[in-house]
C-alpha cells in the first residue's frame, strides 16, 4: 500500500496541474517570449485589432516597457471599438516602475469593460519620444480567449488618437505598444470537485492508519 507521504505528494502534483490550467488568465493577453524588433518612440498611436472568443472583461491596460526597468515617461493607452469613436476604456501609465510589471508590460487598472464575441476592438498606446514598442508576429503566447487580427496605427503626428489604419500583410501581427489583461478564469467546478475528492481520500487513508495503529 502506498505511504501517506507518497499519496500526499501525488495529490500535491495533481493540485499543481489543476491550478496550471488557467495561469494565462492572469497574464498580459500577448505575453512576449522574445523581442524580435523594437520601434523608437513616434508622435502617433500604435496598436492592434482583435476579437474575443468568449464573453470577457478587461480589467487593466498596459504599455510596453523596453528593458523592463521602468517607463521613461507617462504613456496613454486606450481601448476602442474597431469602428472608432470615444475609447471604451483608457488610462495613463505612470513613468518609472510604479505600475505593475507583467512580462514586458506595465499595467494600470481600468473600470471593468465587457468584450463581446463577434465584435472587433482595437487597443493602442501613444508613443512619444520617450517610449518604444515591440512588434508581435508570433514571438509570444496569446491568451486563448483572444484572436489577434492585424496591426494598427494612427496618422503620424496625431498624438494619442484612434489607430484605425493598417497595412496589407499585417494580419496576425500587433504593435506593442498597448496591451491588456482580462479577468482571471476561475478553476472549473469539476476540478474543484476532483480536488475535494483527493483531499477526502487522503483524509480517509490517514484515519484508517490511525485506527489500525491503535492497540
Amino acid at each position: 500500500m502506498p505511504s501517506l507521504r507518497s499519496t500526499g505528494m501525488r495529490a500535491m502534483a495533481i493540485l499543481l496541474c489543476l491550478f496550471a490550467w488557467a495561469p494565462y488568465a492572469q497574464a498580459a493577453v500577448i505575453d512576449l517570449t522574445q523581442i524580435d524588433f523594437e520601434y523608437d518612440g513616434s508622435p502617433w498611436t500604435l496598436g492592434w485589432k482583435f476579437t474575443v472568443n468568449s464573453p470577457s472583461i478587461v480589467e487593466s491596460l498596459g504599455m510596453y516597457d523596453s528593458g523592463q526597468d521602468g517607463l521613461a515617461g507617462a504613456a496613454q493607452v486606450g481601448l476602442w471599438l474597431a469602428t472608432g469613436g470615444t475609447p471604451l476604456a483608457q488610462t495613463t501609465i505612470a513613468a518609472g516602475t510604479a505600475a505593475v510589471l507583467d512580462g514586458h508590460f506595465r499595467f494600470a487598472p481600468v473600470a471593468p469593460t465587457a468584450l463581446t464575441p463577434g465584435v472587433e476592438y482595437i487597443v493602442g498606446s501613444y508613443l512619444n519620444e520617450e517610449s518604444a514598442t515591440a512588434l508581435f508576429g508570433g514571438n509570444g503566447v496569446v491568451d486563448p480567449r483572444v484572436t489577434v487580427m492585424d496591426a494598427r496605427y494612427s496618422p503620424i503626428g496625431s498624438g494619442f488618437a484612434f489607430p484605425g489604419l493598417t497595412d496589407p500583410g499585417s494580419e496576425g501581427a500587433a504593435f506593442l505598444g498597448g496591451n491588456f489583461r482580462l479577468t482571471p478564469v476561475p478553476l472549473p467546478a469539476a476540478a474543484w470537485l476532483f480536488v475535494s475528492g483527493v483531499a477526502g481520500v487522503i483524509g480517509w487513508i490517514q484515519r484508517n492508519r490511525l485506527n489500525h495503529a491503535t492497540p
